[in-house]
């Protein structure tokens, strides 16, 4: 019987990887679902299978207590991928790739593979699919397997005969039909409930227990779209392929029996056929798992209808990310997007009737020929619609997409796969993007290049005019800041305002203690939900305003200041960094103000116990968004 070993590469390679970031837990951790349901369909053709999750494995090391100072990343996974290949000697080793984040990783894997062992190496997975003939030559792998390739695999290993694989001897691209999509991961060899103790799953980490245990699932493969930015179709196919319900539910049971109490839906397309849906949902509250879920990868806005999202919350929905990606009509039909701005009110309008649901927008900036009046019609219908959060991206246009060979025609692209022309680094969000980067003050580290000058301020008095890709991150810091922190001050709702204030509680702690904005608001929240804010909480702000210029500059630019964060009473030990008495009360007639380019907010939120508000009138005139405003009611803001 062969024995097969099937790796997870980290998640980046050491020139991305953030010892902090990982230490505080804030690392991605997903379980490789993908090679867990290859190796069941390994185990149910006589096969013996490992994996070994290598990013698991070394969060695993850098959150030991023993393990104060940083370790030495790349002799770490090199230490374990030795230990288990000399002990286990796989007959042929497989390895996965899913992000193009994790290439250089994956070739750093094979490369180590390749020096220990001479068993034979195959690769899969879509970053490999998507850039097969770079990915063959840079990692020295003998197999390349394309899209979705457990079957191909398998006859491979039973006959030797290759179907959907490159070698460096010749292709071989004969498809064979889709195998059994009725596959339950082997997850007594997975870990799969250690995942979350050492990493974070998802995007609504933040609102589960931390001390409960997640997963992922996966109901069906597929999505009906077409978006012309996205992979999904040209990897796993046309259309949506469907698990039966039996099979999802008696997976979550056994998660549920495994310890997981909360569930990241891995679908593209989870809400394909609503009746489908519903049953699955209905299926969970039948079968009593109580376990919680959301669906971090996008729904579908048209399928959000009232009988849908009731049956969701049922089954314990706390969290959907909603794809809009913009709220131009025309900007959504070039990109083939299955939604308009009616039909993403209309969703919206539903939503509200579940305020326990914690619902992001997805949006993304920087389309081929995209102008500022454009990107503010997104900012007008995402301020109308009210959701939670607004997840955005600059645009990473992956190879094998259609937008993807449209800019290579209009010669809008770096050298760097994900890169727009003129552009620094493509990876925009996550915990290593480039966006944190320049919050740390490592924007001048070789691997995101150079800071950008200019006043990091947009000119937006020429609506028609396409921005630059060079003023693409002043951009989003703007819609940012307008989209997610000032919508708080109008926020009234006592439901929302917890989740609020329990999401920058664990962003504040864990995602971005450094993010001097985040402080600021996570402030703000406790003293309007609480009526106090935590001494450390503004300590910690005080410290991060005086250690960067970039959160100064930012701060004198919003008109932020600490000594808006006003309440009622002293705060013991920090008048003397605050510059404040500690005998006395602050001043709590403060009002927030945040003055952005080209429009003035004059939020009617005191802020702590017994403040109250106070208004400055303002002249306003018709001009970007509906507002531009006089010199002198930008004094009146920025002087009150």
């Amino acid at each position: 019987m062969k024995r097969i070993l099937l790796v997870n590469p980290p998640d980046v390679d050491v020139s991305l990887f953030d010892y902090a970031t990982a230490r505080r837990g804030r690392a991605n951790n997903y379980p490789a679902y993908g090679l867990g349901v290859l190796a069941r369909h390994l185990m149910n053709n006589g096969y013996e299978v490992r994996i070994l999750n290598l990013n698991h494995e070394l969060l695993k090391i850098v959150v030991k207590p023993e393990m104060p100072v940083p370790i030495d990343y790349d002799m770490a996974w090199q230490f374990i991928l030795f230990q288990i290949v000399n002990e286990y000697d796989p007959d042929i080793i497989g390895v996965t790739c899913l992000f193009s984040v994790t290439g250089k990783s994956l070739t750093a894997v094979c490369r180590y593979l390749r020096e220990i062992t001479v068993a034979p190496i195959a690769i899969g997975g879509v970053h490999v699919t998507h850039d097969v003939d770079n990915v063959l030559k840079d990692t020295g792998a003998d197999y390349a397997f394309l899209n979705e390739s457990e079957k191909a695999f398998i006859h491979f290993l039973n006959t030797g005969e290759l179907y959907q694989c490159v070698t460096p001897q010749g292709r071989f691209l004969d498809k064979l039909p889709p195998d059994d999509l009725d596959i339950i991961p082997p997850f007594e060899i997975m870990d799969v409930e250690n995942h979350s103790r050492y990493g974070t799953l998802g995007s609504w980490y933040g609102f589960v227990h931390e001390k409960t245990r997640i997963a992922t699932a996966l109901s069906n493969r597929g999505c009906r779209a077409h978006c012309s930015f996205c992979n999904v179709r040209s990897f796993n196919g046309e259309g949506v392929r469907q698990r039966t319900i039996e099979s999802v539910l008696e997976e979550l049971q056994i998660l549920k029996d495994r310890g997981i109490g909360h569930i990241i839906w891995l679908d593209d397309d989870l809400l394909m056929r609503e009746e489908r849906a519903i049953a699955l949902f209905d299926g969970m509250v039948r079968k009593n798992l109580n376990m919680t879920w959301d669906a971090t990868n996008g729904v579908i806005a048209a399928s959000l209808r009232d009988e849908v999202v009731a049956a969701a919350a049922a089954s314990g929905c706390i969290g959907l990310s909603l794809g809009i990606e913009s709220g131009n009509a025309e900007i959504l039909r070039s990109i083939k997007k299955p939604g308009t701005p009616r039909i993403f009110r209309r969703a919206a309008e539903v939503l509200k009737n579940y305020p326990q649901i914690n619902v992001r927008a997805l949006l993304i900036i920087g389309f081929p020929n995209e102008t500022l009046g454009q990107m503010m019609d997104t900012v007008n219908l995402c301020e109308e619609m009210n959701l939670d959060w607004h997840n955005i991206a600059i645009l990473q246009p992956w190879k094998n997409t259609p937008i993807y060979d449209a800019m290579v025609d209009q010669g809008l692209l770096g050298e760097e796969e994900g890169k727009l022309k003129g552009d620094v680094s493509p990876y925009q969000l996550g915990p290593y993007s480039r966006q944190r980067a320049i919050e740390q003050g490592k924007i001048g580290q070789s691997q995101y290049g150079e800071k950008r000058g200019g006043s990091g301020l947009v000119d937006w008095s020429d609506l028609n005019r396409i921005p630059a890709t060079a003023e693409l991150d002043d951009i989003w810091f703007y819609l940012n800041v307008r989209l997610n922190f000032e919508r708080l001050f109008r926020e009234t709702r006592p439901i929302k305002l917890e989740q609020q204030l329990t999401w920058l509680r664990y962003v504040s702690t864990k995602t971005a203690p450094d993010n001097a904005l985040i402080l600021y608001f996570y402030a703000y929240l406790q003293s309007v939900v609480l009526g106090e804010i935590e001494d450390s909480v503004i300590a910690q702000l005080h410290l991060r305003l005086q250690e960067s210029a970039y959160w100064r500059e930012k701060f004198e630019q919003l008109g932020l200041k600490l000594s808006d964060l006003a309440f009622d009473g002293p705060i013991s030990g920090l008048g003397h960094i605050l510059g404040y008495r500690d005998s006395g009360a602050r001043g709590n007639a403060n009002l927030h103000k945040l003055v952005l380019p080209g429009v003035l907010i004059e939020p009617q939120i005191a802020i702590g116990n017994g403040s109250t508000g106070r208004k400055k009138q303002a002249t306003q005139y018709q001009g970007l968004d509906g507002v531009l405003l006089r010199e002198e009611s930008l004094k009146i803001a920025q002087n009150a």
